[in-house]
């Protein structure tokens, strides 16, 4: 299994995840606080391979330019994110009230049931979308990150554009949920889970729960 280092970055506290094997890493949701992402990476010591951001929010990509271009690699996204992701600036202003640099240029995509390798693990890439239309996670060995998919007791609004919730709601289960209980899910905000617990325990899709069926 990856060593998954976490660093909760910029405004919105988002988990910005190092996954490290051997002297290899994948960068996951670069949100902001590219000096400190850029530290720590020097800090353990590792080369990364690719940045990418499970979808293309503002808080999941504000630090991919610094970043990229520090350590000189390859950012990637699935397709169906790109025109959220080129209408950035325009459109978090009127959400949010503030201003954002131009998005970072995407150097490739992924696509469901994608692999990417990192040292001697593949990370699998599932489309999980419902809170934007190109949300993926990534699955490892014992682990999946869900970026704003699925969280710890929630599951990720749908209230932007491009979000559905019957989408989204259909993503965990087809998808997430049919990953191992045991799986360790590291969501895009909050603390970590299990797929078995969200399973039974979610409000919004777990057993029992009034939208789950």
């Amino acid at each position: 299994m990856a060593k998954i280092h976490t660093l909760v970055v910029g405004e919105l506290q988002t988990n910005c995840y190092i996954l490290q094997s051997g002297d290899q890493a994948i960068i996951v949701d670069a949100g902001g606080e590219p000096e400190r992402i850029l530290r720590y990476i020097k800090g353990i010591k590792v080369v990364a391979t690719s940045i990418v951001a499970t979808h293309t929010h503002f808080d999941h990509v504000l630090a991919v330019n610094d970043v990229r271009m520090a350590v000189k690699t390859r950012f990637l996204i699935h397709p169906e994110d790109l025109p959220m992701l080129e209408s950035m600036q325009s459109r978090v202003p009127q959400f949010m009230g503030f201003e954002v640099p131009p998005p970072p240029r995407v150097d490739g995509y992924v696509r469901d049931g994608d692999v990417l390798g990192l040292g001697d693990e593949t990370l699998r890439v599932l489309h999980t979308p419902g809170h934007s239309p190109g949300s993926i996670s990534l699955a490892g060995d014992g682990y999946v990150l869900t970026g704003d998919a699925l969280f710890n007791q929630s599951i990720g609004r749908t209230d932007l554009p491009g979000g559905d919730l019957k989408t989204l709601l259909n993503s965990i289960k087809e998808k997430l949920f049919k990953l191992d209980d045991e799986t360790i899910v590291y969501p895009g905000h909050g603390p970590e889970t299990t797929i078995g617990d969200e399973k039974l325990g979610n409000p919004f899709v777990g057993k029992g729960a009034r939208f789950s069926r």
